[in-house]
């Protein structure tokens, strides 16, 4: 089984993260009325459900743009180090919310349980960890793609 190219992993991937942003969507299209549905009140915490949503879906176009560029048998090219760098950025700003969600729940609404805290700094630890994780694969992909073009000059 074969990871890059037409018919590999990665262009499988592709495929599912398209189908799961589509699903996202139809999610934040949806959410007024999933409220309603549900006789939840739209306060501050569920409203903050938007722009992580959208940040989310910024997260998610990134990476289907890394597995494109596997699919195109180019992994190793600046532009992978510009989405690798666009993805850090996202969740960092997703965990910044979740962090200022959390911030007021705590002061603000009591109704919320000490699990849904505890599951929001959870969230926004495991973000915080991926722009983290994604620094380094951006610094990683810098150098391979520095050594890559020097590579390509001396042949």
């Amino acid at each position: 089984m074969q990871l890059n190219g037409k018919y590999g992993v990665g262009n499988l991937f592709k495929i599912l993260l398209i189908l799961f942003s589509f699903a996202c969507v139809l999610f934040l299209l949806f959410y007024i009325k999933i409220l309603e549905v549900f006789n939840y009140s739209l306060d501050f915490f569920l409203g903050m459900v938007y722009p992580i949503g959208f940040c989310f879906l910024g997260l998610v176009y990134q990476f289907i743009k890394l597995f494109d560029s596997l699919k195109n048998n180019n992994p190793f090219c600046y532009n992978t180090v510009i989405v690798l760098k666009s993805a850090m950025i996202f969740s960092y700003i997703i965990s910044l919310l979740l962090l200022i969600s959390l911030i007021i729940i705590v002061f603000v609404y009591d109704y919320y349980s000490f699990e849904i805290k505890i599951c929001v700094l959870v969230v926004s630890i495991l973000f915080f960890g991926v722009g983290v994780a994604l620094y380094m694969l951006k610094e990683l992909f810098k150098q391979a793609v520095s050594y890559k073009e020097e590579n390509d000059l001396t042949i």
